[in-house]
């Protein structure tokens, strides 16, 4: 004999507690765990041992309630077919234990809690040139990487092609210093990585060591090169002036003797 409707017994199920990470300002949503062959008939989100209700949803309303409690007025989303809480605008004072029990229209029933730990998102962490210079043909460096976030763990790393020596410290746990020491004239790349367990953050930065007779080298033989040319014409066109007494041409020579002397300035 089969009973009646409202003498037929309900599966109860409890699902252990899980844990999920939101991120101040953003969204997350807390998921209900419900079987997805489930038709659901009761939702209801609660938070506090006394199971103080944040949202709810009972068959044959139109819509869920979820402005019960003032903390999350404005702020919560429930889907109704799968049983999910999203919250929106996360802050420091959603880090809770939510509970949430849901009945198909079966009649059975799911309890699940979950533990929401509200943390802040990880920016770029800052770097600076602590020091650089130029020793015994060596170029010695050191750069410093730091977060505002508490509780921040920093890291450095090279470039893979890096082959030189370095060296790391962190005095705190909001900074770090590398140190390091290569041969001159090329660039030295470092990555500075920030986690906090939860997200993590990088930035990359390039500096490069040059030595000063290479600049030398490099600069000086072509601005003597254009001096001696300037030098060349400027002797050619006086002597062309001064033999057929043609004194319009002394525009010239004025505007050739200015390019001269900003090549002076140069050196």
């Amino acid at each position: 004999m089969i009973p009646p409707p409202s003498e037929q017994p309900f599966h109860y199920v409890s699902v252990v507690m899980g844990d999920i990470t939101g991120y101040l300002g953003d969204s997350v949503t807390l998921s209900s765990g419900a079987n997805s062959s489930w038709i659901l008939s009761k939702i209801e989100w609660s938070i506090f041992s006394n199971i103080t209700w944040i949202a709810t949803y009972r068959e044959g309303t139109l819509h869920p309630n979820t402005d019960r409690f003032w903390q999350f007025q404005g702020r919560l989303r429930l889907n109704i077919s799968s049983g999910d809480l999203e919250i929106r605008d996360v802050r420091i004072g959603d880090a809770l234990v939510y509970s949430v029990l849901l009945k198909d229209i079966k009649g059975e029933q799911q309890n699940k809690n979950l533990r929401l730990t509200v943390t802040e998102r990880l920016s770029k962490p800052s770097v600076r040139k602590v020091f650089s210079m130029l020793k015994d043909s060596h170029c010695v460096m050191a750069l410093q990487c730091s977060s505002s976030v508490k509780d921040t763990h920093l890291s450095w790393e090279p470039e893979a092609a890096f082959e030189d020596a370095f060296w790391r410290r962190n005095p705190n746990t909001n900074v770090s210093v590398v140190w390091t020491s290569y041969s001159p004239n090329r660039n030295a790349t470092f990555n500075c990585t920030a986690s906090n367990g939860f997200s993590k953050a990088s930035r990359v930065v390039t500096e490069r060591c040059q030595e000063p007779d290479v600049v030398g080298e490099t600069r000086f033989p072509g601005i003597a090169f254009v001096m001696l040319l300037f030098g060349i014409v400027f002797g050619c066109v006086l002597t062309y002036c001064f033999r057929v007494n043609y004194f319009p041409c002394i525009n010239f020579l004025n505007f050739v003797f200015m390019c001269k002397m900003t090549c002076l300035k140069l050196l």
